[in-house]
């Protein structure tokens, strides 16, 4: 129980984390929030692309959530990843469609993904 509310924190760390991003002018393709093996969120968020360097965009990251850190109480176990469109996760969750967002057991070239969220574009 106390590990499903942590995830649900997480979550709704990440959902907010891209609105403020958003708010502030950072164009976003695509976020996707991923658990892992050991039942842990990570955001992996992909920019418009806008031939700009991952390195940029995640400093650019950070600085929103430090800007923001008192509407972001979560922050600190917040795990995120700043990607380009070609990475496995994202590439595995997008070969999916779902309706809700939501995707179950994802496969694709040798990368699986157990569950995942669409948050953007929005489900």
């Amino acid at each position: 129980m106390v590990a499903q509310q942590a995830v649900a924190e997480e979550f709704e760390t990440a959902r907010h984390l891209l609105d403020l991003l958003e708010r502030d002018g950072f164009l976003v393709e695509t976020a996707i929030w991923a658990l892992d093996d050991e039942g842990r969120g990570r955001l992996y968020i992909v920019p418009l692309d806008r031939g700009g360097d991952t390195l940029d965009e995640t400093i650019r990251v950070a600085q929103t959530i430090v800007d923001h850190r008192d509407e972001l109480p979560g922050r600190h176990d917040l795990r995120y990843s700043v990607v380009k469109r070609d990475n496995p996760i994202v590439q595995a969750v997008k070969s999916v469609s779902s309706p809700d967002g939501r995707v179950r057991g994802a496969y694709r070239n040798g990368t699986y993904v157990d569950e995942a969220y669409v948050l953007r574009p929005a489900a």
